[in-house]
């Protein structure tokens, strides 16, 4: 499983193209991932949602203030400035963009926030830190980036102390691609294939506890959030249906890729769940 390389170039084109980084930066607050919302709250709090997802992140982390967190793939830092402000840790951002790492950084300087977080090139799959140097882990929808995803467990495991926790909150198909019907299979693979969502061709709601395991983690929760998930993916449906009509007409849609992800992937979410996957490496 996972013989690819690091699709740097994809990478750079998915989230750096101005249409995304105006996305990002106008709509998301700079945020890159999707949003929480519990039951009886409105569907068009789309940025409360984000933070209590946030806060679900924290929760799960279940550390103490000044614990050392490893944030794989951080952005712009968002998440990270949330584990730091609002629930004391010390986190340390990694990602491959050099324009987020940037960005991140002079965020949380602005935020009075970079004693407590800080951020560097690193490629999840050969992490720069040595073994045991962190107390906590977590991927914010990045794991379907990876290329191989085994192995990017395993990293995660081995900069972990025993006794560390790792959470990974994310979308993933159902079931394996090649078992969905045609019409979802000829939605979801191009549109993978766009967003160089390398890694959820490859795990799924099915194998990604045993791939866990197999990295050594014990799997204490395997959460299908996907109730929580689907107000913000109808908001967004919804806000964003005839603004893409509009642009995928006039203009060149490549420009517009994170955009599209919020319109046309509404199509195939019966086939996509929302996870919390939370995980322990084992003490000893």
């Amino acid at each position: 499983m996972g013989a690819q390389e690091l699709d740097l170039a994809g990478l750079r084109r998915v989230y750096g193209r101005a249409g995304s980084r105006w996305f990002y930066t106008r709509v998301a607050r700079n945020a890159r991932h999707w949003g929480w919302t519990e039951p009886g709250q409105s569907k068009w709090r789309l940025w409360r949602a984000q933070r209590q997802l946030e806060d679900v992140l924290g929760r799960k982390l279940a550390l103490p203030p000044g614990a050392r967190v490893l944030d794989a793939g951080c952005g712009a830092g968002v998440v990270a400035r949330a584990m730091a402000a609002r629930f004391g840790l010390r986190v340390a951002g990694v990602d491959v963009l050099d324009f987020h790492l940037a960005e991140a950084r002079r965020l949380s300087a602005r935020a009075a926030l970079a004693d407590r977080t800080a951020f560097s090139w690193g490629d999840f799959h050969h992490l720069p830190f040595a073994d045991g140097e962190f107390d906590g882990a977590y991927s914010m929808e990045t794991l379907v980036h990876s290329y191989d995803p085994p192995r990017a467990l395993a990293e995660l495991h081995r900069v972990l102390r025993p006794g560390g926790r790792l959470v990974l909150l994310g979308p993933m198909s159902t079931a394996p691609l090649d078992e969905l019907p045609p019409r979802a299979r000829a939605l979801l693979e191009p549109y993978l294939d766009a967003m160089v969502m390398t890694g959820a061709r490859l795990y799924h709601a099915r194998n990604l506890p045993r791939l866990l395991a197999e990295a050594g983690f014990e799997v204490e929760e395997a959460l299908d959030a996907t109730a929580y998930y689907t107000p913000t993916t109808e908001a967004v449906h919804t806000y964003f249906r005839l603004p893409w009509e509009l642009l995928r007409r006039v203009g060149d849609p490549a420009k517009w890729l994170n955009l599209r992800s919020t319109v046309e992937m509404y199509g195939v979410r019966e086939y996509v769940a929302w996870y919390v996957h939370t995980a322990v490496k084992p003490p000893g």
